[in-house]
């Protein structure tokens, strides 16, 4: 008992509690996070849970609050409160940046469209996280928990605030899963073509987009971004990448499984900034809109001009004419 009390109380003077936010979109997505209470703005990070890679955690205004744990009786809704990024302005040197990338990325416009999403809270102490340039290994953390984003409880200009609920314990869970959704699409981006390279997306969905889009990318509001993907440089990770304006867009590609990304830069990235893990500096560009137009643009249109073939099915996820929105 003496040496216990002996390490808690080394623990509290020289130790700080960090807590990690790892955010899981529906389209698969994953963001790692945590509040700066401990790093201030700097990143923190952290291995994942097998200790075979080393994660950035970004510093964003993000808390938990009513976490309990129990061994009986119901499970407890603690709350989920971080930064209303709808209402928020961009700023390209502000972290914000991050949170906007998760809204543009899922293709959301609203709060209320996270709900579903999952979010898992990891405990450790600051003296068990990495440096930039120390190799990943088997985390010593807290027990972890997993949450899902089941209701948006309050809502202000500055801040949104997420009741969270176990995903063994939602309410209203009945079968056939799916909502009918009347404006969006539901599939994950290229699902199908993800799932059969083993990437394994919870949620593939019917987006039969292929992984090399045929040369054309798309951006979120169906804006054409090259219909020859060979004139865009791959990502150099020993190269520093200088941001100019908005007028002047740096772009990189990166490949994976045959599946090729292009990246937008947001501000200067120094060397090391892989776009697949650095969202504060770079952001996804090639994103669908979600909408019955950018699924027609993408499998009915040609390389050529606009024109668009009527007789090519689309997979568009939603439900034209009803008004149902998630």
């Amino acid at each position: 008992m003496t040496e216990l009390i002996n390490t808690v109380q080394l623990q509290e003077i020289g130790d700080t509690l960090v807590e990690l936010f790892e955010l899981t979109l529906l389209s698969g997505s994953v963001y790692h996070l945590h509040n700066g209470l401990v790093n201030g703005n700097e990143s923190i990070y952290f291995a994942n849970k097998a200790g075979t890679a080393k994660n950035e955690y970004i510093a964003i205004p993000i808390s938990i609050e009513g976490f309990e744990q129990s061994s009986d009786g119901t499970a407890n809704r603690p709350s989920l409160t971080m930064a209303n990024i709808p209402t928020l302005t961009r700023s390209v040197l502000s972290n914000e940046d991050t949170m906007l990338d998760i809204l543009q990325e899922g293709g959301f416009s609203t709060n209320k469209e996270l709900i579903g999403t999952t979010i898992e809270y990891r405990r450790t102490l600051f003296k068990y996280t990495l440096s930039s340039s120390e190799a990943a290994a088997l985390p010593i953390e807290f027990p972890s928990f997993k949450y899902v984003l089941d209701r948006v409880s309050s809502e202000t200009s500055t801040t949104v605030e997420f009741e969270l609920a176990n995903p063994m314990d939602l309410e209203g869970f009945v079968l056939p899963s799916r909502v009918v959704v009347g404006r969006y699409c539901a599939w994950q981006y290229q699902g199908v073509e993800l799932e059969r390279n083993g990437l394994t997306p919870k949620e593939g969905g019917g987006c039969s987009w292929p992984l090399d889009s045929l040369g054309r990318f798309f951006d979120v509001n169906d804006n054409i971004i090259t219909k020859d993907i060979s004139t865009i440089a791959a990502f150099n990770a020993g190269s520093t990448y200088t941001y100019v304006d908005e007028n002047t867009p740096v772009r990189v590609k990166t490949t994976t499984n045959s599946h090729t990304k292009i990246w937008r830069l947001i501000q200067t990235a120094p060397a090391g900034k892989d776009p697949e893990t650095s969202p504060e500096y770079w952001y996804r560009e090639d994103v669908c809109g979600k909408l019955i137009e950018s699924c027609r643009l993408r499998f009915q249109g040609n390389n050529t001009d606009t024109n668009k073939n009527a007789s090519r099915p689309l997979p568009f996820g939603g439900f034209p004419g009803t008004k149902k929105f998630r």
